[in-house]
């Protein structure tokens, strides 16, 4: 990585994106108790560029500009313990060949720089997983085993990628050790040798470990400052503000090194105890707490939003505005966001106005940059993240793992039934020698029947509020049909019921089959007046996430169906609380909340799972039905021919 002068690099804020992303690095390799860096969303193809840049930094830091390279590990969906701690190897001996360990990628023996990459930290293992909770932010770490014991201090740097649809997946134990972090979305490096950007002298200096590092002591102004950034953070723990601070004093490094020594001449000497420090080149101020804050786009009570430099795609009000082509206007009404929960969307008068519309999603949309993503982001599975599955037999059959239906002479050794194959010598004990106790031969062997355990999942979000005015069982009979013949087990999700026991909240139930009648119940349930239809795509994707983790005999296929008109006119965080949020408008809070637990869906992949939305073709709002399909990344299709449509204004 080349060096140039700096002509005042964090004079000006670094609001081009490689040049941000250098100066978190930076700071990442300058500061010990900045180990971890997490970017997210950040392009695949820009990985390697962007760990060739750390790794140069990271070098420096160690004070090896130009020799040893830096040791790199990668961690990813497959890492095992074995991977991580210890390696075995094999070596000739005095009596022969033997087995001996050494030390493994994360065990640091103090011989160079060491980084560890996550290319996607949500699909990382659970025993990757529980090492970056070992050692980041760690003051000590040790390993033990047979014939080997190791302590050190960790010291290794932590580069990890997420997509920032993907952080409820992952463990909050592990995001909260990361303390720097930035949303790269839409960064375009530069060309080599330099992909973001050439290295100020002056920064090459400061990672000198050999250059004199004067202290930095914080001014008393500083603590109060990170606290009232932070205050808003409720039970995000300390991590957050020591990360800032620590972020504010690499700044201060950083600066003091462009000024050079003699432009910070009297502010080298530490203040005494009890004193007032002066602000100086040598100390921590306000300022740069919210350097760093705007570095990192941390968004506070008095910065709600801090726009993105130039270079990046425009989020939040620099969108176009939404086209409108597919939205009919109510006559006598005007698109405002009125509407109480109290009036029901679908009344039998003219349409209520939901609020202005947003254009639909593109595929490609960069999201809102913000370090913290996991304090907006929908409810986490439950469960312990760092706890290994429970081991499943690679040789059982998958016939042992269903519910069992009766009992018959046994055929091999795997699923014996014990009960009854006592039973079975019991009977024959009078004849057989050794009356005293009870002898089991080969033909008392009786084992289980079970039924086999169903392999493909249909899950139904019915919107019962979109019912009224046509047949939706045409449009639900191919689906039903494909359940029936795969023997499929069906998750069922109803909103907006007029029987619910909560019209604020959905309602939902798991069945074996189709054949069992609570189906049919609820395909003819009448409509009710709200619309949770958040809450029920939010019960949805819970259950489909549980049923791929958590299901014995393992799905390989999903489908997902949903029927609805996309007017949820419930907010999520209403239905969590169980009643009305009050007089405030709802507006379209209900509609962004459906959209954005659909984006947690799609999320999941379309691996084996497909998703697909059933559109009543309701007026005037056509276009939700499209944005609800768009965000679940599946298909639409019409549920009923141009000719029935009704409910028009």
């Amino acid at each position: 990585m080349s060096a140039r002068p700096p002509q005042s690099a964090l004079a000006r804020e670094p609001g081009e994106l490689p040049r941000r992303l250098l100066t978190v690095l930076v700071c990442a390799a300058l500061e010990p108790g900045l180990p971890g860096v997490l970017l997210f969303d950040l392009p695949p193809e820009h990985l390697a560029a962007v760990t060739d840049v750390f790794a140069g930094l990271v070098r420096m830091a160690g004070g090896d500009s130009a020799g040893t390279p830096v040791q790199r590990s990668t961690l990813n969906a497959a890492t095992v313990d074995e991977d991580l701690w210890l390696r075995p190897r094999i070596r000739r001996g005095p009596e022969g060949i033997e087995f001996t360990v050494e030390p493994g990628p994360l065990t640091e023996t103090g011989t160079g720089a060491s980084l560890v990459v996550v290319p996607d930290l949500a699909r990382l293992s659970v025993p990757g997983t529980r090492a970056a909770v070992q050692l980041l932010g760690a003051d000590v770490a040790t390993v033990e085993h047979t014939g080997f014991r190791h302590r050190w201090r960790p010291r290794t740097r932590w580069l990890a990628v997420c997509r920032t649809e993907d952080v409820e997946q992952v463990s909050p134990h592990i995001l909260d050790r990361f303390p720097l972090r930035l949303a790269v979305p839409g960064l375009r490096p530069e060309p080599e040798p330099d992909p973001l950007g050439p290295l100020p002298a002056a920064w090459a200096a400061a990672l000198d470990p050999r250059a004199p590092r004067p202290p930095m002591p914080l001014h008393t102004e500083v603590p109060p400052r990170v606290l009232e950034m932070l205050d808003a953070r409720d039970g995000a723990g300390h991590r957050r503000t020591l990360a800032l601070a620590r972020t504010a004093r690499a700044l201060a490094r950083l600066e003091a090194a462009e000024a050079g020594p003699d432009a910070a001449a009297g502010h080298g000497s530490a203040p005494r105890q009890g004193s007032v420090p002066p602000p100086g080149r040598h100390h921590v101020t306000a300022q740069h707490v919210d350097r760093a804050a705007e570095l990192i786009r941390l968004r506070t009570v008095h910065r709600p939003a801090i726009p993105p430099g130039p270079g990046t795609a425009p989020t939040g009000p620099d969108l176009p505005e939404p086209r409108r082509e597919d939205v009919e206007p109510v006559p006598g009404t005007t698109q405002d966001r009125h509407g109480a929960l109290d009036t029901p969307v679908h009344s039998p008068g003219a349409e209520e106005p939901i609020g202005a519309a947003t254009a639909p999603l593109p595929q490609d949309r960069i999201p809102d940059p913000t370090p913290y993503p996991e304090d907006t982001a929908g409810p986490r599975a439950e469960g312990s993240e760092l706890r290994n599955p429970a081991p499943r037999p690679a040789g059982a059959p998958r016939t042992g793992r269903g519910p069992v239906v009766g009992v018959r002479r046994a055929r091999d050794l795997w699923d014996l039934a014990p009960v009854r194959t006592a039973m079975e010598a019991a009977k024959n004990r009078a004849v057989r020698e050794g009356r005293d106790r009870l002898v089991i031969t080969p033909q008392d062997l009786r084992g289980y029947v079970r039924a086999p355990e169903p392999v493909t999942l249909l899950t139904l979000v019915l919107d019962h509020t979109c019912h009224p005015g046509w047949d939706w069982h045409p449009a639900l009979e191919p689906f039903l049909q494909w359940a029936y013949v795969t023997r499929a087990s069906v998750q069922v999700v109803e909103v907006g019921s007029g029987a619910a026991a909560d019209e604020l909240r959905a309602e939902s139930f798991a069945a074996r089959s189709t054949r069992d009648p609570r189906i049919a119940a609820a395909l003819d349930r009448p409509p009710g007046r709200a619309t949770p239809l958040a809450h029920g795509l939010d019960r949805a994707g819970r259950a489909l996430r549980h049923a791929f983790q958590h299901h014995r005999a393992g799905y390989v296929e999903a489908l997902l169906v949903v029927v609805t008109d996309g007017r949820g006119n419930v907010p999520l965080a209403a239905a969590h609380r169980g009643r009305r949020p009050g007089h405030d408008p709802v507006g379209r809070a209900g509609i962004e909340d459906a959209l954005a637990a659909a984006g947690r869906i799609g999320s999941l992949g379309r691996t084996r799972l497909h998703c697909v939305v059933v559109d009543p073709g309701r007026r005037p709002y056509t276009a939700l039905p499209a944005e609800l399909a768009h965000a679940l990344r599946g298909s639409v299709i019409v549920g009923r021919p141009d000719d029935e449509a009704v409910d028009r204004a």
